[in-house]
């Protein structure tokens, strides 16, 4: 045990060398952004458009230019960016790059984002050990690689991560600028290190977001935070050092004209004249008004009118998952920074608050007035984190004025904080996906799972971190005596914990997360699938538009068919076909089909289906073979005693479920029904437990929503299942009935199937049918 403790001091000590803590903040970053970038495959529609629009395959042919009428080609003139824009141009610059230079691959599209991702990484870590201790950088670079905004942008072609790359660039140039080294020399090798990071932090920040997000946000905080350069004035005036002050009023004369340039280039001064319609807003006689064109400067047009589905809350969305689960503690880091006694820490506390604070205005009225854009202030967040964490780590005996003395409730309000996060998570997964696609909402394939359901995992690792953090500044104590240091010991050793889960997070959203959903949202499983099944002589045949996944993720040449009849017509064939349709088409598809043979080889994708007409060297995954049948069923455990049938189109054929069953347990529900014509309409299942109470989560969906009762044909047999919770102990024993039918509509106008025929004693007045009775112990 004394020799473990030993090592850990060690390492801590190592940890305080610069060298040390940046090699180590390369290296978990690396880890977790590098490996596996070509292992998911793009997501559809999202990633495979960007990447057909920018960086299709080498050997794809060019898509036809489309040139627009004279007459509309001269309208539209100002309201199109010029091919050679460069503003907001990083992703498709760079993702054509990695095709050219690196590889015609998901791999290579991917690398130059990685690249930048680690680049943004490394640039907060520095900013944190410039401004606090080495050990800051290494927690910065543990919670920044946690972060989807972070981890996820830099793997994925849905990104805007050189915006804030660039911009953490530039806060290290100018932030380094007032924190330069001591000694001649090793001040100028900084100086020119700080020149090189502004230089570049402009060009990816002007390329990645525009003039607005790419260079007026990190400018400007470091210009706000540095008071806009008045103290500069105040120490020339009272004969003290000034030139400390040279970053923040150069930074101030930057925003100033870049502000400028903004407004020349997307408003007008409108003078109005008769027969020209109105500016709402005059002043003067003359109205300021955004001009409608492509600005170079912005990257985008300036709109008249605000798009309305973007409101102040969508950003906050944004934060709070693309920075979960440390994101909370930011504000709090900020705040407390800005209240310590040393000067470096104030300063980063401001610069900090006014980068993220900045980032989230910018943001705003980018998204109303512009178009879509990722918030790219986290890195402000995460390099307060560290900060913050490393002092507090790094103080001891003493109290110190930064560390709030209520720090048992900051824990407390941290951890439940970020329970509900994950929380939210759970029901509005949809959030997470949905990301980097603004109104674009990625579903969440609900059924994806890593050993147990993937979103699970989010909760896990959140539940984790907030525990570790909140029960160690719990139990955080300053003072000399021995209990206040083993307090500090374990309050530490939580801490640390719960950085080493954030990184396990890090590595979660890299090697779990993003691969499982591509499972789902991407075509690339399918097309290997196919590969590895098919012999010489077999077909590929695809409806429905793929881009180009097939030339990129098979060596198959596909046919391409637009309707679900030529799919059945090939099924048809004597050879061996696969086919990839969309997964609406599964029910016309399997009533077309009928007493044919066919297989659904691969069900996971959310858009498609691998289908073939020969399951050789794989399984039938069809979800309808079990659930909609041309045959009756070959055994039923129970049967009416006489005829039930619904609106003279749904007979009753039986039932099976348990007649015992206990407090607490789940039990399923199996009902059989023959279609005597078809349904029509789109019917819910009613499913009634009365008794002493009525069980909860009875009405559902038949067949889990496969295939609406609208598809339901003459001649089909229907097998619903459907699980049951009994709840726990605050429903009472006793017998409970079981009642049936279907209804359509919502509360308060609900309709229920009429029932047409069924014994007198199985109705009632609502039509509804009581099949069994069951018994709750």
């Amino acid at each position: 045990m004394a020799t473990e403790r030993n090592l850990a001091k060690q390492a801590v000590q190592w940890l305080g060398r610069w060298y040390v803590a940046l090699a180590a903040a390369l290296v978990l970053a690396g880890v977790v952004l590098f490996p596996g970038l070509g292992g998911p495959g793009l997501w559809e529609p999202q990633e495979r458009q960007i990447a057909d629009r920018h960086a299709p395959p080498l050997d794809a042919p060019a898509p036809p230019e489309a040139k627009p009428p004279a007459a509309q080609a001269a309208s539209t003139s100002c309201t199109i960016a010029p091919k050679d824009a460069e503003a907001r141009s990083l992703t498709r610059r760079a993702i054509a790059w990695g095709r050219d230079t690196i590889d015609d691959s998901d791999t290579g599209r991917r690398l130059p984002l990685a690249l930048l991702g680690l680049v943004t990484a490394l640039a907060a870590a520095g900013i944190a050990m410039r401004s606090g201790r080495p050990r800051a950088g290494v927690i910065t670079a543990i919670v920044i690689v946690a972060m989807p905004l972070l981890t996820l942008q830099s793997r994925m072609l849905t990104s805007e991560i050189g915006t804030a790359c660039g911009g953490a660039l530039i806060v290290y140039g100018l932030v380094g600028l007032s924190t330069l080294a001591r000694g001649l020399t090793l001040r100028l090798l900084d100086a020119a290190l700080c020149a090189v990071a502004i230089a570049a932090g402009v060009v990816i920040g002007f390329y990645g977001g525009g003039a607005l997000l790419g260079l007026v946000v990190p400018i400007g905080a470091v210009a706000a935070a540095g008071s806009l350069g008045v103290p500069m004035i105040v120490d020339a005036v009272k004969g003290r050092p000034a030139l400390r002050h040279l970053p923040a009023v150069a930074a101030t004369l930057v925003v100033v004209v870049l502000l400028a340039l903004l407004a020349y280039q997307t408003y007008q001064l409108v003078v109005p004249y008769p027969g020209i319609q109105q500016p709402a807003r005059q002043m003067l006689g003359v109205a300021i008004i955004p001009d409608g064109c492509y600005s170079s400067a912005l990257g985008g047009i300036w709109r008249h009118d605000d798009d309305l589905r973007y409101i102040f809350d969508s950003t906050f969305e944004q934060i709070a998952y693309g920075t979960y689960p440390w994101g909370i503690v930011g504000p709090i880091a900020m705040f407390s920074l800005m209240r310590s006694r040393d000067q470096r820490a104030r300063m980063i506390g401001a610069v900090t608050f006014a980068w993220a604070g900045a980032a989230w205005i910018a943001c705003e009225a980018f998204q109303r007035k512009v178009g879509f854009t990722v918030w790219p202030g986290f890195p402000a967040l995460a390099i307060a984190i560290g900060v913050w964490v490393e002092r507090l780590l790094s103080r001891g005996a003493t109290d110190d004025d930064e560390l709030p003395g209520g720090l048992m409730l900051v824990g407390l309000f941290v951890g439940l904080a970020m329970i509900d996060f994950g929380n939210d998570l759970q029901s509005f997964t949809d959030k997470l996906t949905s990301l980097f696609t603004g109104s674009d909402t990625i579903v969440y394939p609900k059924d994806a799972s890593f050993v147990v359901l993937l979103r699970r995992w989010v909760l896990a690792f959140g539940l984790l971190v907030a525990v570790g953090l909140a029960v160690g500044f719990g139990v955080w104590r300053t003072g000399a005596t021995a209990f206040a240091r083993r307090m500090r010991a374990t309050g530490t050793l939580l801490i640390a914990g719960a950085l080493a889960v954030t990184f396990a997070l890090a590595a979660f959203w890299s090697f779990v997360w993003q691969p499982t959903l591509s499972l789902h949202l991407s075509s690339k499983s399918l097309l290997e699938t196919v590969d590895e099944l098919r012999h010489p002589g077999d077909s590929l045949v695809i409806m429905g538009d793929l881009g180009q996944a097939p030339r990129s993720y098979t060596d198959i040449k596909p046919e391409q068919v637009p309707s679900r009849a030529e799919v059945v017509a090939a099924l048809k064939r004597p050879n061996r076909v696969f086919a990839l349709a969309p997964q609406s088409e599964l029910c016309a598809l399997h009533r077309e089909m009928g007493d044919k043979g066919y297989y659904v080889l691969e069900d996971r994708n959310a858009r498609s289906l691998l289908i073939s007409n020969r399951v050789d060297g794989a399984e039938d995954q069809n979800p309808l073979a079990s659930m909609i049948r041309h045959q009756p069923p070959e055994t039923v455990r129970y049967k009416p005693k006489g005829r039930v049938v619904w609106d003279n189109k749904i007979e009753l054929v039986g039932w099976d479920l348990p007649q015992k069953i206990r407090r607490g347990d789940s039990f399923e529900v199996v009902t059989y029904f023959k279609i005597l014509a078809p349904v029509g309409g789109s019917w819910t299942m009613l499913m009634h437990f009365d008794g002493p109470l009525r069980l909860r989560d009875g009405d559902h969906k038949p067949i889990k929503d496969r295939c609406p009762t609208s598809t339901w044909q003459q001649g089909d047999y229907i097998i619903d299942r459907h699980t049951m919770q009994t709840g726990g102990g605050g429903f009472p024993a006793g017998r409970y009935d079981l009642w049936i039918g279907f209804f359509t509509g919502s509360a308060p106008n609900f309709r229920n199937m009429p029932v047409s025929a069924a014994p007198g004693d199985m109705r009632d007045t609502v039509d509804r049918v009581k099949i069994t009775s069951i018994s709750l112990e």
